[in-house]
């Protein structure tokens, strides 16, 4: 009832109202009492009578209203009376206004004995709830996950805080125990959606309780941290920081996992990495490593010595894929505070060989025959397979079929050819150019005039492949070449060294082992230069030079996929000693050659069938060629997540719903079938229908976020030392839910009603003093006295009166 904003005891509160009757009851039992006076005086009683009347009953008034306020001031007292100046207004129907914000964040799942992070949380919750709804009061609760900052807790948006509300809270947080999600919680986000939900009513008191494990990598080294916090607070709003977790807990995580997956073959050795970061404050030493092919354990035992606090440890091995098509490949290790970081997935789609297309342009293809023998001598060891073929052939082939594809020594190629060459690196495919005395030059110079002028740097060799990744090339060649070859001087006294001096790139590491030596023997005769005055473009680097500083090899991006060029020859163009260009893939250098061409095969191999892991909470979005497939998609989450499988209709993407429905060549509007409901990590299965019925399954593996792992918190002491001089924040410690009572108004009100009670009772006697009777002097035996209100005497004759004055002095 309404009573419950002021008392704490409403129901005492209610039964003390009928006692104001009783001063009310006593005062009209006095005035029905009168007696009979015999006295000769009565005329003048009578005339005094009339004359005072008014005051006379003022003050009468007044002594009842006092003796009310008595009553009513013990009720209080006893009631224990709670006021503040927002419960005042009572036709307003003033209210506490809590917003609870939870942390469900992937490291939530801290765990410590029975319990969690996201377990404290909850029971925090509940417990706050409980005591509000105990103490009574006009409270409403408001629950927002930082999982879904814009949308509040189904159910659970400004409800009133009653006992029916803790039940119902009990039976909700029971289900929400198995909620606690993986992803990130993006404060930047949460923070705004809090003054969004605190905006809906700015003249009630809100408390905002934000429960979380203030990880120090999101709270702590923070610089907007004090002033988030000091935005959401005002005359009306506190802040009210819960911490879940006790102390920083130790913490191993597989934070990387990773593979030359675009180059996997069947049966020939993958190389993986894991990287393992110990995030506690202890060492660990014997961490055994589990790796799962298709969740069977391969038969390689794994082991790390030792993991020092704070530091990561990285581990390279080697699998091998019995057979083609989707795998998974997942590492893990023994589960601790955070389990969900101890496994991380990859997935691929391994084909029976990688295969390398060769375009080449010189007679015979004689060219090709040399890297055809590098790249696949043994397809069962190299896991490559050669096609060579003629330029011209190249657009009879679909591309996104092939790893790479190398051109060497082509005069010039077709428009058409051309342009399936950009679509394929464009979409993450590799290309590799090799010079040669058929090569035009002015065909060369035409595509390397649409890249853009822009500033060029004086040593791009010295270009960090970041930069070099962010600045892409606008041209599949996109430099300028002189019109003909040109001899490399031979080494002499006087220009002494190897012909060759080559970057810190994996595709030169056997030729850079035991400090260069097989590049000493590696000669160079003949070369395409730079045409004169050309400048190196920001978006092409240098990797290898002649002993002159002539470009030798260099490489560029070109949408997803990447260009070398080479200006010299893949072969020696021609047999005879005295017309070669290079020496490289004869006698002691044939194994330089062939793994140079292995490595350059595989870094610029086609990115488009690798599947990067994506984390938790990002979206799938299926592409759906209406003309290939139907446009319904399956998607399959996790089995062990709990989620349901659930179809869905590939539409126009919206960017392009006011498009035609078909593109200018008359092809079919491409169509994107997106699920979101990516909240658990493990592996996905989506599963689509070509037009006859044959269904096909892709697979993509969701990891947690890395920074989830990281368990160093910031503690209350560190919060409070951050935030000193800021009022309207609290900061709890562990297990604490104190300070949300403004000043325990009920204690200072008992202190008051007391005081006011002497008060009451001071001013009571007083006025009842003064307006009794007493005598002042005695009389003759045959008379009395009596006191009139003003103090007079009178001596009674034997007249009667019953007159109302009279009774009222009586009383």
């Amino acid at each position: 009832m309404w009573l419950s904003q002021f008392f704490i005891h409403p129901w005492m509160a209610a039964g003390g109202l009928a006692l104001i009757s009783i001063p009310i009851i006593i005062h009209l039992l006095n005035r029905m009492r009168y007696r009979t006076v015999r006295f000769a005086a009565m005329e003048f009683l009578l005339q005094s009578e009339q004359q005072n009347r008014r005051r006379l009953l003022f003050e009468q008034l007044l002594l009842l209203l006092l003796r009310i306020l008595i009553v009513l001031a013990i009720v209080a007292l006893f009631a224990r009376l709670l006021l503040d100046p927002s419960q005042l207004a009572l036709l307003e129907k003033p209210e506490t206004h809590h917003l609870v914000v939870l942390d469900d964040s992937g490291s939530m799942r801290d765990r410590w004995g029975d319990t969690t992070a996201f377990d404290e949380a909850l029971e925090t919750l509940k417990r706050l709830a409980s005591d509000l709804a105990s103490q009574g009061g006009n409270h409403s609760l408001t629950l927002l996950q930082t999982s879904q900052p814009d949308r509040s807790a189904t159910s659970l948006t400004r409800r009133r805080i009653d006992l029916s509300l803790v039940g119902e809270l009990e039976d909700k947080l029971e289900t929400m125990q198995q909620e606690c999600g993986y992803g990130l919680a993006t404060w930047t986000e949460v923070f705004p959606a809090i003054q969004r939900q605190l905006a809906v009513d700015k003249n009630a008191f809100q408390i905002v309780h934000v429960l979380s494990d203030f990880r120090a990598s999101e709270w702590g080294n923070s610089p907007t941290l004090k002033a988030d916090l000091e935005a959401l607070k005002d005359e009306q709003t506190i802040v009210n920081l819960v911490p879940t977790v006790p102390a920083r807990h130790n913490n191993l995580a597989v934070t990387k996992f990773t593979g030359t997956l675009h180059t996997a073959a069947v049966k020939v050795p993958l190389q993986l990495t894991v990287d393992i970061s110990n995030y506690g404050e202890a060492v660990v030493e014997n961490v055994p490593v589990r790796v799962l092919i298709d969740d069977e354990p391969i038969p390689q035992s794994i082991s790390i010595p030792q993991i020092n606090a704070g530091e990561s440890v990285q581990e390279t091995f080697e699998v091998s894929i019995a057979s083609a098509g989707e795998h998974v490949i997942s590492v893990q290790i023994s589960p601790d505070a955070i389990a969900a970081d101890n496994t991380r997935y990859l997935t691929i789609d391994i084909p029976e060989r990688q295969r390398i297309l060769i375009a080449d342009g010189s007679e015979q293809t004689r060219e090709a025959d040399y890297v055809a023998d590098a790249l696949a001598a043994d397809p069962q060891i190299t896991g490559f397979e050669a096609i060579v073929i003629r330029p011209d052939s190249i657009r009879d082939q679909d591309l996104s079929t092939y790893a790479a594809v190398y051109l060497l020594n082509i005069d010039r190629l077709a428009p058409d050819v051309l342009k399936s060459l950009e679509d394929y690196v464009a979409a993450g495919g590799g290309i590799a150019w090799f010079m040669g005395d058929r090569v035009d030059s002015s065909f060369y110079n035409d595509l390397a005039s649409r890249e853009s002028e822009e500033e060029t740097e004086e040593n791009p060799t010295d270009k960090s492949a970041e930069e070099t990744s962010t600045n892409q090339a606008e041209s599949l060649f996109p430099i300028s070449i002189a019109a003909s070859p040109v001899n490399l001087l031979r080494a002499d006294d006087t220009n002494p060294g190897a012909d060759l001096e080559l970057n810190d790139n994996p595709i030169f590491e056997i030729l850079n082992a035991a400090d260069g030596l097989l590049a000493l023997f590696v000669n160079i005769y003949q070369h395409v230069p730079l045409a004169e005055g050309f400048e190196i473009p920001k978006s092409v680097k240098v990797i290898g030079r002649l002993r002159d500083q002539s470009p030798l090899f260099l490489e560029s991006r070109f949408g997803e996929g990447r260009v070398f060029i080479s200006l010299t020859s893949a072969g020696p163009v021609n047999n005879t000693d005295e017309n070669r260009w290079h020496n490289w893939p004869f006698d002691m250098n044939a194994p330089g050659f062939t793994v140079f061409h292995l490595e350059l095969a595989k870094s610029i191999a086609n990115r488009m069938r690798t599947r990067e892991p994506k984390l938790v909470n990002e979206p799938i979005n299926i592409v759906i060629d209406p003309a290939v497939s139907y446009p319904e998609v399956r998607f399959n989450p996790p089995a062990e997540g709990g989620l349901s499988p659930t179809s869905i209709t590939a539409t126009v993407p919206k960017s392009t719903e006011k498009s035609p429905k078909e593109t200018p060549d008359g092809e079919a509007q491409k169509l994107v079938a997106e699920y979101v409901d990516t909240k658990l990590p493990g592996v996905y299965r989506i599963v689509t229908e070509d037009l006859a019925r044959e269904s096909t399954t892709t697979l993509t593996a969701f990891n947690v976020p890395v920074s989830e792992s990281e368990v160093e918190i910031t503690t209350p002491e560190e919060f409070r030392r951050e935030l000193a001089g800021v009022e309207g924040i609290i900061v709890q410690d562990f297990g604490s839910l104190e300070g949300l009572a403004r000043d325990d108004p009920g204690r200072e009100l008992r202190l008051l009603l007391l005081l006011i009670l002497v008060l009451l009772f001071a001013g009571e006697q007083w006025l009842a003093y003064r307006l009794g009777f007493h005598s002042r002097d005695t009389v003759s035996s045959r008379g009395f006295t009596s006191r009139m209100p003003s103090g007079r005497q009178f001596v009674p004759g034997d007249q009667r009166s019953s007159s109302p004055a009279a009774k009222g002095v009586a009383s």
